[in-house]
């Protein structure tokens, strides 16, 4: 009887999973492998039609998951019911009831934050849709928070969705490739005459500042699942999606690029110290990235290509020099150096020479930083004055913007708006109310963010926003990168797929610090994680 009992609960909780499963891939395949190449008008109406298509689909996912659940519910006894609605909020982790995830409380207060705020403002419309900055409101933020709830609890990853999710990237940076070298596959540009505006959309996210940001993120990704990857199939795929996709951010010409890889190649070592086998896969990264860097600038034409006209890109610039031969060069002699080592004293010799590094690589920033604005000594820096020296024209305006957000926050911010921001995407609205005049004398038109993601939601949702958001990142990056079952023999989605979607994340909080959050990029790579932590919240779970 007790066995009879224990099957039909089994085959109850399955077809639950199965169910909600079965949705959320209809979605997710829907939101990862088409949505980035979906478009209407061309670069002219993209950021309104990839919106609409965001919210029509998150919405529509939402409604069918509640109604799931709902009807769902009324097919089973009261025992099972409880039992497996319980299970979506609360989980064992050794004998220890807790949250599902980490990332649960941390994300449902900041979505509190963001409805009090919004009310708080004034401009309850403008913020709930985000219409006067980038459509980042509060709705796309209560929409990402019920995508996660669901794709948390109910996707299963398998490793042959890699294989799909691959081909719609490749498509993603060939197609922003093609734009760099104005081929104009869809003639989006044929009623534009300004070479300039050629050189500043990409792809299927328009603007080289998004379009770059969701190449380098996934550049992360590829990069984490070739560190844990042990087939060499897999590893080859990997390793071309990370050198195809570094090549695309290269040729989107954002330098928010540059803020990515110095954090994501800083880091690496750290989670492949432990294993000789990750550390080489992490060398071969790095002699690939410069290797990508060296190739990308053979391909660039004399002419016709928006190399000519855009801001060029420091990666573009650098392999033109002998930089990356250096590298490589210098890289591989350290391979060698690491396939002689025993694997004992990987960790006690290299891990401790490392921090040292870093510790000499973040210095040189600091003072090349501060001779740029400074002290003036290093001659060979004026040619790179546009990237250390922050003025009113730094970061092609962002010096300018930067500083009038932080005069209102430190001048002229009422204490609430301290704690609750202006309000969701309300940064039109702060500078229109109290910089009008300033900005109209400038020569960058109407501001409706300040290109920085922190900054924005310190001035838009406050301090208790901004909190609440690092305290959702943190507590991601903290579930996706446990050390569990990294020296051993793991499942892959327990193991490597968080841990490469945690990189996917970090790459991208990384150039938020010079970018806009956009509905066609930020919900990208949020989904991913998502699907990170639903994997290794049912592995930690498993562990007794």
């Amino acid at each position: 009887m007790e066995q009879l009992l224990e099957r039909e609960k089994a085959k109850v909780e399955k077809d639950f999973y199965k169910i909600g499963g079965g949705i959320s891939m209809i979605y997710l395949a829907i939101i990862l492998l088409i949505y980035p190449l979906y478009i209407h008008d061309g670069y002219y109406d993209i950021l309104q039609v990839k919106f609409k298509f965001f919210w029509v689909l998150t919405l529509a996912y939402t409604v069918i998951m509640l109604a799931f659940l709902l009807l769902h519910a009324l097919t089973l006894k009261n025992g099972m019911k409880k039992l497996l609605y319980f299970s979506l909020f609360i989980r064992e982790e050794e004998g220890k009831k807790k949250p599902f995830l980490a990332t649960d409380i941390p994300f449902f207060f900041l979505i509190l934050i963001f409805l009090i705020s919004m009310i708080h403002s004034g401009y309850i419309y403008e913020t709930w849709w985000g219409s006067t900055g980038r459509y980042m409101g509060s709705f796309t933020w209560l929409l990402l928070f019920f995508a996660y709830f669901f794709v948390s609890r109910f996707y299963r990853f398998k490793k042959i969705h890699l294989l799909f999710l691959s081909i719609s990237i490749a498509l993603q940076a060939a197609w922003g490739i093609s734009d760099f070298f104005w081929m104009n596959l869809f003639h989006f540009f044929d009623l534009v005459e300004a070479d300039y505006l050629k050189a500043s959309f990409a792809g299927g996210i328009g603007n080289i500042n998004g379009y770059t940001s969701l190449m380098i993120s996934y550049t992360g990704l590829f990069a984490g699942l070739f560190i844990g990857e042990k087939q060499g199939k897999w590893s080859l795929l990997f390793l071309l999606m990370y050198a195809f996709t570094l090549l695309a951010a290269f040729y989107g010409m954002s330098d928010n690029v540059v803020f990515a890889l110095f954090v994501l190649f800083l880091a690496l070592p750290f989670f492949c110290f432990g294993k000789k086998e990750r550390l080489l896969n992490c060398i071969d990264l790095y002699i690939a990235f410069f290797l990508v860097m060296k190739l990308a600038t053979f391909f660039i034409p004399k002419a016709n290509s928006s190399y000519q006209y855009g801001d060029k890109g420091f990666f573009l610039q650098l392999g033109f020099t002998t930089v990356p031969f250096l590298a490589i060069a210098v890289f591989g002699i350290i391979k060698l150096l690491v396939v002689k080592l025993k694997e004992e004293r990987i960790e006690k010799v290299l891990k401790p020479i490392y921090f040292l590094i870093v510790a000499l690589i973040l210095f040189a920033v600091v003072f090349v930083f501060y001779d740029a604005n400074v002290s003036h000594r290093l001659s060979f820096l004026e040619n790179y004055s546009n990237y250390f020296r922050f003025d009113d024209g730094w970061g092609s305006g962002r010096g300018f913007i930067w500083k009038m957000g932080l005069n209102y926050l430190t001048k002229k911010m009422p204490f609430s708006q301290v704690l609750l921001g202006y309000g969701p995407d309300g940064y039109l609205m702060l500078t229109n109310d109290n910089y009008k005049v300033a900005i109209s004398q400038s020569p960058y038109g109407a501001i409706d963010n300040i290109h920085n993601e922190y900054l924005n939601l310190l001035l838009t949702i406050g301090v208790i926003g901004l909190i609440s958001y690092l305290s959702l990142l943190l507590s991601s990056f903290k579930t996706l990168f446990t050390k569990k079952d990294w020296g051993e023999e793991g499942d892959f989605s327990e193991r490597v797929f968080p841990f490469a979607a945690g990189l996917c994340l970090l790459c991208y909080v990384s150039q938020a610090v010079i970018n806009i959050a956009v509905p066609m990029v930020l919900p990208v790579i949020f989904i991913l994680s998502f699907m990170g932590l639903g994997e290794k919240a049912r592995a930690i779970g498993k562990v007794k």
